[in-house]
């Protein structure tokens, strides 16, 4: 008869999720998680797998936090006003309690390049794209502006959200601030 778990699955992810956005994957060993989460690299293994499974779960549940503040986005799309508010609130998302962390999907992709995991390549594409649509949504708004135009505008805020997720690790909140304005001068 299989032994009950001793701790709440959740909670553990939860914290392996906090270790791995601040420590990147390949620099986060089995032991540091079972450290981080309180529980033995038996209890790891018997629950997630492996390492990369455990990673996969935590990406999963960044992605669903990262949902609410999409979410808010999505439920006020009025135009490029919302897009950036939405950059606000993302960036104060990826330094919540000033931990500088950055985005925990900017930073995977950093980190693996094309040599990404194909699970962890299709959660992250999936955000992109909903960005993407969100973006174009929002640009569409109120506007005049042609469709080649509107394209390359969502090719932009991408890779500036992309920018920003790099940026929230490093940076202090006045140049985050100045970041986000200069990309909204002249857009």
């Amino acid at each position: 008869m299989p032994r009950e778990k001793q701790y709440n699955e959740a909670e553990v992810i939860e914290r392996a999720m906090v270790l791995f956005w601040k420590n990147g994957y390949k620099n986060t060993s089995l032991r540091m998680l079972s450290k981080e989460m309180g529980i033995n690299q038996f209890s790891i293994n018997a629950s997630f797998g492996n390492k990369n499974n455990l990673f996969l779960e935590s990406l999963k549940l960044y992605r669903n936090k990262l949902q609410q503040v999409l979410k808010k986005f999505e439920d006020s799309s009025i135009g490029k006003e919302s897009i950036k508010n939405f950059f606000y609130a993302f960036a104060a998302f990826s330094n919540e309690d000033n931990n500088k962390r950055g985005c925990l999907m900017v930073n995977t992709m950093s980190e693996f390049g094309l040599e990404i995991d194909k699970q962890a390549g299709a959660l992250i594409s999936n955000y992109s794209e909903k960005l993407r649509v969100l973006f174009k949504k929002n640009l569409e708004f109120n506007t005049t502006t042609d469709s080649v135009t509107i394209n390359k505008q969502v090719n932009f805020l991408v890779l500036a959200i992309g920018g920003l997720g790099l940026a929230s690790k490093i940076q202090d909140n006045t140049v985050i601030e100045d970041y986000i304005e200069m990309t909204f001068k002249n857009l």
